[in-house]
């Protein structure tokens, strides 16, 4: 009751405390507070307390016997305060989850508002559900339901789950024990195991959260035994979901929600065999390997020799094509984040869509794109892995090439176990010439010129320098000009391509001005700023905290550089709002760089409080000293 809530913020007041000030604590109307302590002004004097009334004051409690009153504010139940939007939120899981008209009364009842609150809160309800297709449907002396399609209710109660709706999780823990959550789980792997279906984690929580709902709805029409349904399912699948999870329960499902469900399972699942069945296994096998010949021709990968992958995918895309030309999508939660931390892989994977389009006249959106990426990040990442296995020659060039150079020695032979390691001291510069190494790591900058990498490291190597040199080795063929990797980042950038944007213009404005600008010094081709928009048009690259990182669908530079613009303005794109864009240009075939990249502007966008800080700076100067900082360098 909000009794108890009203009498703890008296008694924690200096002073008086006014109807106003309780009705938007608990999101209620100033009549409902005047009625709660109506209420209490019953039988206040029995329980060792007063409520003094000064006008233009409002209220201040008088306790005139502590021990009474203590005794009364600890049987008073306790109330949760919903705010007034939470509140909206718990009547509409009301209206859906449960069968039958409602009355304003039944409702003020059960939130403890008045019904003049409940009105207006009905009122605002109408505008949502607006937005979903669907209308309160009011019948005099009956009261109200929502009326709609039944995909359109089912989609704004699990939205209303997913956000642990305080009303809708009461009636999940009455309903749905963990047993019960265990035996859904169960069910539906096993089903789908038996009918050789597939489906992504995205989409099976989806299912496994309409189940969870149509379980309380089902429970809920048992109990009051609205509906009573006896039909023998046609569907196998589906049979087995119903008598596997819902045993008498399925008698209490309406005909569209069985329809419902039946197409829910349908479209978020996919055959195996259908799939594969249904496509010419040749023809898709051939684009799949000749794209990645091509790959592999041009940036030196070795795609084809991941048989495995290649099997896969080619899997995946058959399942993919299917689902295109019978117009069922599914959604990918990780196509922004793989778009992210693995920028070339998902510009691979756009490509390769392409390609399938062109092949099969289908159209193939973001999310399916992003199922493709992570296909083609795993030899990615083999590939990365297998880095450290090659032969490489090196050098360790420390104090006196003694003691801690063995030490340094056995750290590094963990990592190359494949490598040829010669200890060296400082003053062996022609001894190191000779040797002739792919890598050095020495203690300090070299006092002489030699044709490799030189990786600086402590004495005394820690878990820390390991990850450094693992990440230094990514940077092997970059860092003839740098110390380490941060230092080699922070390289690329430039004043002549940094800008503060303060006039409002569109987002892809910008991006084509930035762009161009790295045409005109001619560090890429001519068709750079388009290339950057194509990919832009994909999947946006604007990530956490308004970080922005856009790049071209294909590398084509001549140099690498990092072009800021600070966006010092409103600019907004696909709802998103850019506020510092780091435009990446590089070499051609540089794949592994771009994500190293990515991973270090990945510290920058981590804080929304780092972004702003660079967002403010007023100079290039300024922006470099913070960059600097935050990345370590």
């Amino acid at each position: 009751m909000r009794q108890r809530i009203i009498l703890e913020e008296l008694i924690n007041s200096d002073g008086y405390l006014k109807l106003d000030y309780f009705a938007e604590k608990l999101g209620v109307s100033t009549r409902t507070i005047r009625n709660d302590i109506k209420n209490m002004e019953k039988d206040y004097e029995r329980n060792g307390f007063c409520l003094e009334y000064k006008t233009r004051l409002g209220y201040i409690l008088k306790i005139t016997d502590k021990n009474k009153f203590e005794t009364y504010l600890e049987k008073l139940p306790d109330y949760i305060v919903e705010s007034p939007e939470q509140r909206l939120d718990s009547i509409i899981v009301e209206l859906l989850l449960k069968d039958g008209y409602k009355t304003i009364e039944s409702l003020s009842d059960k939130f403890l508002v008045s019904t003049s609150q409940i009105k207006n809160d009905l009122k605002k309800i109408d505008d949502r559900l607006l937005k979903y297709d669907l209308r309160l449907d009011r019948k005099p002396h009956y009261g109200l339901k929502v009326e709609g399609q039944i995909d359109s209710i089912q989609k704004l109660i699990r939205e209303l789950y997913v956000k642990k709706n305080r009303n809708f999780m009461k009636y999940k823990m009455t309903y749905v024990s963990k047993a019960k959550i265990v035996n859904i789980k169960s069910t539906i792997k096993n089903i789908f195991n038996e009918y050789s279906l597939e489906v992504n984690i995205t989409e099976l929580e989806e299912i496994l959260s309409q189940l969870v709902i149509l379980y309380i709805k089902t429970s809920l029409r048992k109990s009051s035994d609205v509906y009573m349904i006896d039909k023998k399912e046609e569907d196998e699948v589906l049979e087995g979901i119903l008598s596997g999870i819902f045993d008498e329960n399925r008698y209490y499902f309406t005909p569209r929600e069985n329809d419902y469900l039946k197409r829910l399972i349908r479209e978020k699942t996919k055959d195996k065999k259908a799939a594969s069945l249904a496509i010419d296994k040749s023809k898709l096998e051939e684009v799949i390997y000749e794209y990645f010949k091509e790959v592999d021709k041009r940036y030196s990968t070795s795609f084809l020799e991941d048989k495995e992958f290649l099997k896969l995918l080619y899997l995946h895309v058959a399942a993919l094509i299917e689902r295109s030309k019978n117009n069922q999508s599914i959604s990918n939660p990780f196509s922004v984040k793989i778009s992210q931390q693995y920028p070339t892989v998902f510009n691979l994977a756009i490509q390769l869509s392409k390609r399938i389009e062109q092949e099969y006249d289908i159209e193939i959106d973001q999310n399916e794109i992003g199922f493709i990426a992570t296909h083609i990040a795993v030899p990615f990442e083999k590939r990365e892995k297998n880095n450290f296995d090659k032969k490489y020659r090196i050098a360790i060039v420390c104090s006196s090439g003694g003691g801690s150079a063995f030490l340094i020695k056995l750290r590094l032979t963990e990592i190359f176990r494949n490598a040829i390691i010669e200890n060296f001291s400082l003053l062996d510069e022609e001894e190191v010439i000779e040797f002739k190494p792919d890598l050095i790591f020495s203690i300090t900058k070299l006092g002489f010129k030699i044709d490799a990498p030189v990786i600086l490291i402590n004495e005394i190597l820690d878990e820390l320098d390991n990850m450094n040199i693992k990440e230094s080795v990514m940077f092997v063929d970059h860092m003839q000009s740098a110390n380490n990797p941060k230092e080699y980042i922070l390289s690329l950038f430039s004043k002549n391509h940094f800008r503060c944007v303060i006039d409002k213009m569109d987002y892809k404005d910008v991006l084509y001005t930035m762009a161009q600008d790295v045409v005109d010094e001619g560090a890429c081709s001519p068709t750079f700023p388009d290339d950057v928009w194509e990919r832009e048009s994909c999947l946006s690259t604007i990530y956490k905290n308004g970080v922005a990182i856009p790049h071209p669908i294909e590398m084509t530079g001549n140099k690498n550089l990092i072009s800021v613009a600070l966006v010092q303005t409103d600019i907004e794109s696909e709802g998103k709002t850019p506020k510092v864009i780091f435009m990446v240009s590089l070499k051609k075939g540089d794949l592994e760089l771009h994500r190293q990249i990515s991973k270090y502007l990945d510290k920058v966008m981590s804080s929304d409080e780092i972004v702003d800080m660079l967002n403010k700076s007023q100079s290039y100067e300024e922006f470099i000293y913070k960059l600097k900082i935050y990345i370590g360098g």
